[in-house]
């Protein structure tokens, strides 16, 4: 649903949907992004603001991974993927939960991923 599919999502995340930045794609470089991510991550903390950025579909799992690599076990994790199709996938959950539970179906499905505190 282009543009407005940023706002579907963070009304369907539970985030706070008062305060919330739109960071676009992140850096594809390991390193560069897992520093993005952490950067991310700690403004949402301090500034109690939804952070949303999205990733080319085909990297959807490697985002995911990172993700779960980088960031701080109670931080919040939103994807929405395919949102108003047939395949739409919107799950929150704490990235510690998120790695309990099977990699989602994501990949080569447009998605938004939204970082929040807890």
């Amino acid at each position: 649903v282009g543009p407005s599919s940023m706002i579907m999502a963070v009304m369907a995340s539970g985030f706070n949907g008062q305060s919330f930045a739109f960071n676009g794609y992140l850096p594809v470089k390991p390193a560069e992004r897992a520093s993005k991510l952490k950067q991310l991550e700690s403004r949402a903390q301090k500034e109690n603001q939804t952070k949303l950025f999205i990733e080319a579909p085909y990297r959807n799992i490697q985002m995911f991974q990172t993700i779960l690599s980088s960031c701080r076990p109670d931080t919040l994790l939103c994807i929405a993927a395919g949102i108003t199709t047939k395949e739409e996938f919107i799950h929150t959950h704490s990235v510690a939960d998120w790695k309990k539970l099977p990699v989602p179906e994501i990949n080569k499905i447009p998605a938004i991923f939204l970082l929040y505190r807890q």
